[in-house]
């Protein structure tokens, strides 16, 4: 008789297996990683990101200008988010063009999967925590582009999940001890490391105030303390990159920027025009109804971060993803029932077999799968014949325009300022009238690039800067395209269906 087989628990193989409860976070998380996965990337805010991430790799980090020939070519620039910048290059390395988008997708689904372990351990439903990965998915839906960007959500909900967990005292303070180190790697991938600084502060705001005002389960003073000191180590951690204390400075310029702020759409406060503006203001109506009635009531602390940051969201649309991934846990946690808690759960085949095939989904929308599947025609236009890339980067990425000028080089060029951005990547020396580093140019020049791509006083304009090239976006910049159409002294060198390259005959 084999005594060790018959010692077995009867159902040791099902405790590998995911429960039926599990498919309730496991099915919306699939559904957002695959929306992330299916969104084209525009040229707006990742072609220079990778050639300044090559110049990172090949030569330090730059502090000028270098490729627009309306500012100085020395005049200072800020690429505060260089470490970003020089993985997406290396990722572009191992993978070619497919890499970043590859690398865009695995973060997104990071971040999201925190999301929804956060809205489990507030809620300890996992119906709940899906809605919650679904509704933080809806508001970040404008915002899945490849960019810099998506090296800050996972941080950012590292750091909520953490903190979140300390105020409700499921982890000690040795957590803590992560947040600074963390800290080192966002300040250098991405401006928005000022967030984390925001959660620390209202953290320890709120927990001093539960501690002062002696409410029930509130903290006592080593717990307080343990915040205060994690604080101050990762604001002294934030000083740690190329421009020293200096980025603060370069943040507030971002927050005060007049072209950043005034002509900018992300930056602008969302609206109902669009999926994820839709999404935030369901989303807040959902928060008001579930904290008017809901059966669990929130901390004062949980109460300091949900204000602060339905005000950052509600000050530019750029800012709803942040607001999105901390509130819905929130949302799920106000939903859930008093006695809502954590059941053993038993391993189900059926689970398994269902996991099975959403893995397999996800995988099959990756990058070097993608264009294997059948995908409908329209879905498949939405993006450019990118060599070696198929089907992630979007239609109007200027490759062929690119190419042109690349064998045919010279001249004083005006270009659309999405375009510019993968001008820089695509010319050996490239020379942009404007592109997506906005910051980099004075207001006046922006308006003058506005009355140009509207066909304002377009000849004087030409005069005045000497442009003798045009590359123009057929739908965003139709006033001028007409108006060159119909000026005898401009001829067309190239045409697609989204660019237009025009020549002035002198």
């Amino acid at each position: 008789m084999n005594t060790t087989n018959a010692a077995l628990p009867r159902h040791t193989g099902r405790a590998l297996l995911p429960a039926l409860a599990h498919l309730y976070g496991a099915i919306p998380l699939a559904v957002v990683v695959a929306l992330i996965a299916l969104a084209p990337t525009d040229p707006h805010d990742f072609w220079w990101h990778l050639r300044i991430g090559r110049i990172v790799a090949e030569a330090g980090i730059p502090r000028t200008n270098m490729f627009a020939w309306t500012v100085p070519t020395d005049q200072p620039f800020v690429y505060a988010a260089w470490l970003s910048d020089w993985l997406f290059y290396q990722a572009y390395l191992l993978a070619g063009l497919q890499g970043p988008a590859q690398v865009r997708n695995l973060l997104g689904m990071l971040a999201f999967a925190l999301v929804l372990l956060d809205a489990r351990r507030r809620s300890g439903s996992w119906r709940l925590a899906g809605l919650a990965v679904l509704l933080a998915g809806a508001m970040t839906i404008n915002n899945l582009t490849t960019r810099p960007q998506n090296w800050a959500w996972a941080p950012f909900m590292a750091y909520v999940v953490l903190l979140g967990a300390y105020t409700a005292r499921q982890v000690e303070w040795p957590a803590l001890l992560a947040l600074p180190p963390l800290m080192l790697f966002w300040v250098n991938v991405h401006g928005s490391f000022v967030l984390g600084l925001a959660l620390l502060a209202l953290c320890c705001a709120g927990e001093g105030m539960r501690m002062l005002l002696r409410q029930p389960d509130a903290p006592d003073r080593r717990r307080v303390a343990a915040l205060g000191t994690t604080a101050v180590a990762t604001l002294a951690a934030t000083v740690i990159n190329p421009i020293g204390a200096n980025i603060f400075g370069y943040v507030l310029k971002l927050l005060t920027d007049p072209p950043i702020q005034g002509l900018v759409n992300e930056w602008q406060p969302p609206t109902v025009r669009s999926l994820a503006g839709q999404a935030f203001f369901l989303a807040v109506l959902l928060l008001i109804a579930a904290l008017a009635l809901g059966r669990r009531r929130l901390s004062l602390t949980d109460t300091l971060l949900l204000c602060a940051f339905l005000w950052l969201a509600w000050s530019g649309m750029r800012h709803v993803v942040w607001f999105g991934m901390l509130a819905m846990p929130m949302l799920a946690q106000c939903l859930a029932h008093p006695a809502s808690r954590s059941l053993p759960q038993r391993g189900d085949p059926f689970a398994g077999i269902v996991a099975l095939v959403l893995i397999a989904g996800v995988v099959a929308l990756q990058p070097p799968c993608k264009p294997l599947l059948a995908l409908p025609a329209p879905y498949r236009a939405l993006f450019a014949d990118v060599p070696g890339a198929p089907l992630i980067y979007s239609a109007d990425t200027p490759v062929g325009a690119a190419a042109y000028l690349r064998d045919h080089p010279g001249g004083r060029l005006f270009n659309d300022m999405a375009y510019g951005s993968y001008l820089i990547w695509a010319l050996p020396e490239p020379q942009v009238f404007v592109d997506t580093r906005v910051e980099l140019y004075p207001l006046a020049l922006w308006e003058d690039y506005l009355a140009l791509s509207e066909a304002r006083n377009y000849a004087t304009l030409i005069e005045r800067y000497g442009i003798d090239r045009a590359l123009l976006s057929r739908s965003r910049q139709a006033p001028l395209v007409a108006a060159l159409a119909n000026d005898p002294g401009w001829v067309v060198e190239y045409e697609d269906r989204f660019s237009i390259l025009y020549r002035r005959e002198r």
